[in-house]
This record gives structure tokens, C-alpha cells and sequence, in this order.
């Protein structure tokens, strides 16, 4: 949040000086050239008329003389230097670091007449009007940015107030609503429209958690009947079909405890050492059993134990391993286990490309009859711990898919 409210704040003063130096550099601009542009008409016009003088029928009786910022020749007396310029009007001529304006004019005799016109002091004026104007700028530079910053506080610091609220909101925290302290008719439908948003969510959350809770105890209650069933009839010595209720009671314990901890964000899962091959070796079980025509081939060559809790392995394993089955019922299925990840391989026909991207969304299923729940709980009970999922296509034909014991990238 600090950064964003930083960089708002930079943008809005970078804009803000911005601005200002645009217009104080395009006015300096503006009041240089005409300055230039005064001066030079000015001279050019001092010139024409100095020079009309000289060669006019009131010149003096020896026009060849020099004068402190004028400089008059004709007649035989033209330096060399000047005697190639034909009559017009000619700047910035150099001379022993110094510059002169010179004006030619064909006098009555047919000869040239030249005037020159030292102008060192106006180039030295433009110079020192230069400099003062980049310190000018300079100045409204920094001016304009403590003026800016200044601005960008007080015009941002509603909005900042406003995002420090939204950061320390808690999701645990019902009812807690954003409050606007100053009248601000954009901020307040801004703010209207999250405090009515967020009131949705709780009543939203509210009504999963209830459900979450209800169907919690009315599952609870059957599985225990279920269970109690069993104990009897393992007196009774049916053994087979007890190990399998058994197990089923304990997946169905399992997956309810993997639920309920996706409407608990706060609470700490309850994490145990699991042996996988152990683990995952009971959890396909029934469905090994239910199907008979797959093959299933198992690929763990060092045993892995994970702290983990029992009822997300649970439930994503059993979800990947059950679209495995189903995807190649006469097939070959195999269970790779790593240090890192285990994965499910089937030789199915995989899934088609339009489908494989949507696979994860909630209600999305790629086969008749599907919810489209399990790949959707799975992927967000798998970001609930920190793990990573995946599903895709194999080279070979099939499906690939996998959970990395791993924070997700």
C-alpha cells in the first residue's frame, strides 16, 4: 500500500513541476526573443539612419571617422577586409573578440559605404539575460516542487486515509466498513459502493460458514452410525468389507476436515508425518477395486514422509487418481512419488485443448455427469497449504497431474 500511495504521490508532483517549468521556460522563451528581436530592430534601425546621415547631402565634410560603437568608412579608406561585402545587411561579424553589425550601401559616386556597429554589449546583455533566466527557472523549480508536494498531501491525504482503512482490513473481521472523514462527493461513491460490496461478502461468508458447519454435523452423524456399525460387525468377524467401510469412513473424516479448513483462513491446519506410500496406497485401494480393468503401476523409489495434513492429501490424491481412473478404465495408470511432488499418469486420451484451460474453474466439467467441483477444491486446497497443482497433457497421449510440496510461483 506504501508503494502505491508513493508513486501516486511522485506522479501527481512530477505532473505538477512539470507544468510549471513548461510554462516558465515557454514564457522566458517567449521574453528573450523578443527581447532579441527588439534589440536587433532597434540597431538595424540606428543604422539605416546613422548611415543616411553620413551619405546624406548634410554629411560632415570628412565622413571617415570612428566613433565609440560606430564605425564609418568610404572613399578609399575601406579597410580590405570589409571591401568584399556587397550592399545589404550583415551580423555577428567577428573581430578581435569582438561582434559588429555591418551595413553596406552603394552611395551617389558608385562606390560602397560601410557602417559598422559594435554590438558586444548587447550579446553580453542577452548572455547575463540567459543565465538569469535558467536561474529564474531554476528557482521556479524548486519552488514549484515544495509547492507540489505540499499540494499533492493535502489534495491526496483523504485518499491516503481511505487505503490505509483498506489495508488493515481483516477478512476475519466481520462488519468492519471503510469511513470517510472529509465531504467528498468522489470518494463517498467510492466508498458507498466497497462498504456495500463488502457487506455482500459477510453476509456471503456468513451463509458458507453456516453451511460449511450444518453439513458438517449432519455428515459427522451418519459416519459415526456408519462406524459404530462396523465395530459391530467386526465382532461378528466380517473383516473384509470392514476394512473397506473403514477406510471409506476415514476418507469421508478426512475430506470433511479438508473442506471445512478452506472456511477457516485463519486457523492453523492441523499437520501429521505421513508415510505416502502408506497413505496413498489405502487411499486407492477402492478405487483400484471398483475398477479391475486398470492397471495400476506404482514408481516410489525411496519413501517419502511429509508433514502434511491428512485430509487435503486426502482429498487431492483421490480427486487425481479418480479422473486417472475414469479417463482409462481398461488403461494403465501410474503413481510417481518424489521427495518434492507426487503425479498421476493415465494413457487416456487426454483432454481436448479448448478444455484444458478451464479445467480449474468452479462447475467447469470435461465429461457428462461431472460437478466440476473436485479439480476446483482440490487446486484451492492445494493453495490453501502452500502447494502447487497441476494438470496437463503427457507427449504420449493421456493425462499428467501433480502436486509440488512447494510455495506456488
Amino acid at each position: 500500500m506504501r508503494r502505491r500511495r508513493s508513486t501516486l504521490h511522485r506522479r501527481m508532483v512530477v505532473g505538477l513541476v512539470g507544468l510549471s517549468l513548461l510554462i516558465a521556460s515557454l514564457a522566458g522563451l517567449g521574453v528573450w526573443a523578443s527581447d532579441v528581436w527588439i534589440e536587433d530592430a532597434a540597431v538595424r534601425d540606428l543604422m539605416e539612419r546613422e548611415l543616411s546621415y553620413l551619405i546624406g547631402p548634410h554629411a560632415p565634410a570628412a565622413p571617415n571617422r570612428a566613433y565609440d560603437a560606430l564605425r564609418f568608412y568610404a572613399g578609399e579608406r575601406v579597410p580590405a577586409r570589409l571591401r568584399d561585402y556587397k550592399p545589404g545587411y550583415y551580423e555577428d561579424l567577428r573581430e578581435n573578440d569582438r561582434s559588429f553589425n555591418l551595413l553596406v550601401r552603394e552611395t551617389e559616386d558608385g562606390g560602397n559605404a560601410y557602417l559598422l556597429y559594435d554590438i558586444s554589449f548587447i550579446e553580453e546583455r542577452e548572455d547575463a539575460l540567459l543565465w538569469t533566466g535558467l536561474i529564474a527557472l531554476l528557482g521556479v523549480g524548486v519552488l514549484s516542487y515544495f509547492i507540489s508536494l505540499y499540494l499533492a498531501r493535502r489534495a491526496l491525504a483523504p485518499l491516503d486515509r481511505l487505503v490505509g482503512q483498506l489495508g488493515r482490513l481483516d477478512p476475519e473481521r466481520r462488519g468492519e466498513r471503510l469511513v470517510l472523514d472529509i465531504d467528498d462527493s468522489e470518494l463517498s461513491v467510492i466508498v458507498d459502493a466497497i462498504n456495500r460490496y463488502m457487506g455482500e461478502l459477510d453476509a456471503l461468508v456468513e451463509r458458507e460458514r453456516a453451511f460449511a458447519a450444518a453439513a458438517s454435523h449432519e455428515l459427522r452423524t451418519p459416519i459415526a452410525v456408519i462406524q459404530g456399525a462396523a465395530e459391530t460387525l467386526a465382532l461378528q468377524g466380517e473383516k473384509p468389507a470392514l476394512k473397506r467401510i473403514e477406510r471409506a469412513v476415514a476418507m469421508a473424516r478426512h475430506e470433511i476436515d479438508a473442506l471445512l479448513a478452506l472456511s477457516r483462513v485463519r486457523d492453523t491446519p492441523r499437520l501429521e508425518s505421513l508415510d505416502l506410500q502408506h497413505v496413498l496406497h489405502e487411499l486407492a485401494d477402492p478405487y483400484v477395486a471398483q475398477m479391475p480393468g486398470v492397471r495400476v503401476t506404482w514408481d516410489i523409489p525411496a519413501p517419502v514422509r511429509l508433514a502434511a495434513a491428512p485430509g487435503a492429501i486426502a482429498a487431492i490424491f483421490t480427486n487425481l487418481l479418480r479422473n486417472a481412473v475414469r479417463a482409462a478404465p481398461k488403461g494403465a495408470v501410474t503413481v510417481r512419488v518424489r521427495a518434492d511432488h507426487f503425479a498421476i499418469e493415465d494413457d487416456g486420451p487426454g483432454i481436448a485443448a479448448a478444455a484444458l484451460p478451464r479445467i480449474f474453474e468452479p462447475g467447469f466439467s470435461s465429461r457428462d455427469g461431472g460437478t466440476g467441483m473436485g479439480l476446483y477444491i482440490a487446486r484451492t486446497l492445494a493453495m490453501r497449504f502452500g502447494w502447487r497443482l497441476t494438470v496437463e497433457n503427457r507427449d504420449g497421449g493421456g493425462v499428467r497431474g501433480a502436486l509440488y510440496f512447494a510455495p506456488q510461483r
